[in-house]
C-alpha cells in the first residue's frame, strides 16, 4: 500500500500571546490543502509548530458558570530553556472544576469524501511537570492526561443540557478514553522537579485508533490537548505530532 506523507506547516508568526475567554467561538479556520482526492490510500501527516500556528484554534472545555477557569491563555511562543525553537503555548489558571480540557484543533482536507479512516497520533509537548509528586486534586505529572480527538465536524466547546461546557465529540473524561477521543498518556516526565521551572520535551502515542469519516468534502477535525484533574495552573506547549492515517 501506498504511504503519502504530508507536512503540515503554518508559515505566519501571527499567533502571538493572547488571554482568551472561555466558550466556542463559531470561527473556521481555513484548511490546508493536500493535494490528492483520489483513491483512499494511507498517509502520514506530520505538524510542526515550530514554523507557525496558522489553521489552529485553542480553546478550554469541562467546567460550568460557576467554576470555569478565569483565566486561560493561549499563543506562539518561544519553548522555555533549555530547549530551542517555537511551540503551542496552552494555559488554564485557577482550575476550580479540578477537571479542564486544554485544547487545539483544525480542519484537514484532501481525503476522499465519505470515508472511514484510522487514525493514531504520536503527540510531541515540552513539559516542567514531573512525575511522582503530590499537589492539590492529584499532581501536574500524573494527573494531567494528553489527549488526542477527530471527528468530521468542526470541534468546539459547546454547553450542555445540565451546564457543563464539554468539547462536541466523545473525548472521555481525564483518564478515560472516549469513542472519538483517546489518552495517550500522563504529562509528567521522570527526572523532572516536583517544584517545577525545569523543562522537557517528550512524546506520547496511541494505544489505539479513532476511526472518523471524512465528510462529503474529504475533510475532518482533528483536537490536540490535556485533560486535567490537577486543581491548580497548567501550562504546556505543544511542539507538534505524527498522525498516521489508514483507509478502512
Amino acid at each position: 500500500m501506498t504511504i503519502q506523507k504530508y507536512l503540515l506547516a503554518a508559515l505566519s508568526a501571527s499567533g502571538v500571546l493572547t488571554l482568551a475567554a472561555c466558550g466556542g467561538g463559531d470561527f473556521i479556520p481555513n484548511p490546508y490543502k493536500f493535494p490528492d482526492k483520489g483513491t483512499p490510500v494511507a498517509s502520514t501527516v506530520t505538524i510542526d509548530f515550530n514554523t507557525g500556528i496558522d489553521g489552529w484554534r485553542a480553546d478550554v472545555a469541562d467546567y460550568t458558570d460557576k467554576d470555569r477557569p478565569t483565566e486561560v491563555a493561549f499563543g506562539w511562543k518561544d519553548l522555555p530553556a533549555p530547549l530551542n525553537g517555537k511551540g503551542y503555548y496552552l494555559a488554564a489558571r485557577n482550575n476550580r472544576a479540578n477537571d479542564v480540557l486544554t485544547y487545539a484543533t483544525r480542519q484537514l482536507e484532501g481525503f476522499v469524501p465519505t470515508t472511514k479512516y484510522a487514525l493514531t497520533f504520536e503527540m510531541r509537548y515540552a513539559t516542567d511537570a514531573a512525575t511522582g509528586c503530590t499537589g492539590a486534586g492529584g499532581s501536574r505529572g500524573d494527573s494531567v492526561y494528553m489527549v488526542a480527538a477527530a471527528n468530521y465536524y468542526n470541534i468546539n466547546t459547546v454547553e450542555r443540557s445540565d451546564g457543563h461546557f464539554r468539547m462536541n465529540v466523545d473525548r472521555g473524561n481525564q483518564a478515560v478514553s472516549g469513542t472519538e477521543g483517546k489518552v495517550l498518556g500522563t504529562q509528567g516526565v521522570a527526572g523532572l522537579d516536583c517544584t517545577g521551572g525545569r523543562w522537557a520535551s517528550t512524546t506520547r502515542k496511541s494505544s489505539e485508533a479513532i476511526v472518523v469519516t471524512s465528510d462529503k468534502d474529504g475533510r475532518f477535525w482533528i483536537a490536540l490537548g490535556a485533560d486535567s484533574g490537577f486543581e491548580g495552573s497548567n501550562a504546556f506547549y505543544l511542539q507538534g505530532a505524527i498522525i498516521n492515517i489508514k483507509p478502512l
